[in-house]
């Protein structure tokens, strides 16, 4: 049985209906698809995120996008995988920016106290440099747009004409290589190896 199918008794029509009928301007058409989905889309996100302040959110943001894709619905293809598609995506956008964002807390740290030397944080900058002068140039733009900027590998991709999976590699070569460059080696404390 096709999950766009299932409804309570007494419920004639059927989901991709509802949404054509929507699309088509009968705002009335989308009470009863929000009344079908609303539980499960909630236990979507809550499941996902453990936060029901969060599953709330992207709860509220997924029939929001609905409401702004619903001329894009094909009403001769199934009705909630579509929703849980969109569903999908709209949590890895938010797992993302929440990624990209993640800060950590200043109180309860303690200061560092070898970073407090202006000369120390000078001579790290300089051997950094030096591990980074290592690299190729495009081994140097994908891991600093990337690890310090933020960028995306999907639009590093696009902006270097490669496949994002390359890109990825790059990176991960990238990081081998600078991990692994004798200058940082030589420059990491003796403690702990």
């Amino acid at each position: 049985m096709r999950e766009g199918s299932r409804r309570p008794a007494g419920q004639e029509t059927p989901d991709e209906a509802l949404m054509a009928r929507y699309a088509d301007g009968d705002t009335e058409s989308f009470d009863p698809l929000f009344q079908r989905y609303e539980a499960r889309a909630y236990a979507f996100f809550l499941k996902r995120t453990g936060s029901p302040e969060r599953a709330q959110d992207l709860y509220q943001e997924l029939f929001l996008r609905i409401h702004r894709a619903r001329h894009r619905f094909d009403a001769a293809r199934p009705f909630a995988p579509w929703l849980f598609q969109i569903a999908h995506r709209l949590l890895v956008d938010d797992q993302r920016r929440a990624h990209r964002s993640y800060e950590v807390p200043i109180e309860g740290r303690e200061p560092a106290a070898e970073c407090s030397n202006s000369e120390e944080r000078l001579g790290d900058r300089e051997v950094l440099g030096q591990a980074l002068a290592g690299l190729s140039g495009e081994e140097r733009h994908i891991l600093v747009s990337a690890k310090i900027e933020g960028v995306g590998y999907p639009e590093l991709a696009a902006q270097l004409g490669k496949s994002v999976e390359a890109v990825r590699k790059t990176a991960s070569r990238a990081l081998q290589r600078l991990r692994a460059a004798p200058i940082l080696v030589a420059s990491l404390p003796s403690e702990g190896r």
